[in-house]
C-alpha cells in the first residue's frame, strides 16, 4: 500500500525563530533584572581585564622611560666632567703662553700654538688675536670671553641634559597614564560589585538601582576609557 504523502513543513524565517525563542523565556522584572547584570558582569570583566593590561604596559614604559632619563643625565654629567677638564687645560696653556709673550720667548710660544694648544682652542685664539687684544680696548682680555666659547665646551653636555629632561616629562606623562588605566580598573571593578550583589537584594527596587548604578559607572568608565591614549605591545 502506498504511503500517503507527508504534510509540507512551514517554512520560518530566523526572525520567527527569534520570536518563538523569546516568548518562551519568562521575561519577568526580575529576570530582566538579572539579564541585564549578566550583561554588565561580562562587559565590566573584559574592561577590567583590558583596562589591567594597559596599565601594566604604561608601568613599563614609563620604567623605561625613566631609566632612559637617567642614562642620559648620567651622560651629560660625564659631559660636563670633559668640559670642565678641557677648559681647565686650555686655560692653564694660555697663562703659560701668556707668561712666554711676557718675556718675549718666541719659540715657547710657537711650541704652545703648535704643540700644545688644542685645536678647538687654536680657533678661539685666532679669533681673540683678530681684535687686537693688546692694543684694542673693547676687546675681551682672553679667549674665553668670546661670545659662545664657554657655551661651546658644555654643548654636548646641555644637548644631553635636554634629552634628559625631556625623556623625563615624557616618563611622568606615561606615569599619569598608568595612573589612570589603575583607576580605571577600579571603576569596572565597581562595576562587577554592584552587578553581582543586585542578585542578592530581595526588594526588586533596590536590586533595580543596584543594576542601574552599575550600568552609569559602566557607561561613564566607558566613555572616558576611549578617550585615553593606549599601548599595543608587539
Amino acid at each position: 500500500m502506498p504511503e500517503e504523502p507527508s504534510p509540507p513543513r512551514e517554512e520560518r524565517s530566523d526572525q520567527d525563530l527569534l520570536d518563538e525563542i523569546f516568548s518562551r523565556l519568562p521575561m519577568t522584572e526580575g529576570s530582566f533584572v538579572d539579564f541585564l547584570s549578566a550583561v554588565l558582569l561580562s562587559a565590566a570583566v573584559v574592561a577590567s581585564a583590558f583596562s589591567a593590561w594597559q596599565a601594566s604596559l604604561w608601568s613599563g614604559e614609563q620604567a623605561t622611560l625613566f631609566a632612559e632619563a637617567s642614562t642620559a643625565r648620567l651622560q651629560s654629567n660625564r659631559e660636563t666632567g670633559i668640559a670642565l677638564t678641557r677648559l681647565s687645560y686650555d686655560a692653564g696653556t694660555f697663562v703659560d703662553a701668556a707668561i712666554a709673550v711676557t718675556v718675549d720667548n718666541q719659540e715657547a710660544l710657537d711650541l704652545f700654538r703648535e704643540r700644545l694648544f688644542r685645536d678647538q682652542f687654536n680657533v678661539f685664539v685666532d679669533e681673540w688675536l683678530e681684535l687686537d687684544p693688546l692694543n684694542n680696548p673693547d676687546a675681551p682680555k682672553t679667549p674665553f670671553e668670546l661670545d659662545g666659547v664657554t657655551d661651546s665646551y658644555f654643548a654636548e653636555s646641555i644637548r644631553w641634559d635636554e634629552i634628559a629632561n625631556d625623556t623625563f616629562n615624557v616618563g611622568k606623562e606615561a606615569n599619569r597614564n598608568n595612573d589612570n588605566w589603575v583607576l580605571a580598573t577600579v571603576l569596572f571593578a565597581g562595576v562587577l560589585f554592584f552587578a553581582g550583589i543586585s542578585t542578592k537584594f530581595k526588594s526588586a527596587r533596590i536590586r533595580a538601582l543596584s543594576v542601574a548604578f552599575a550600568a552609569i559607572v559602566l557607561v561613564a568608565a566607558g566613555v572616558w576609557l576611549l578617550s585615553m591614549p593606549r599601548l599595543i605591545e608587539v
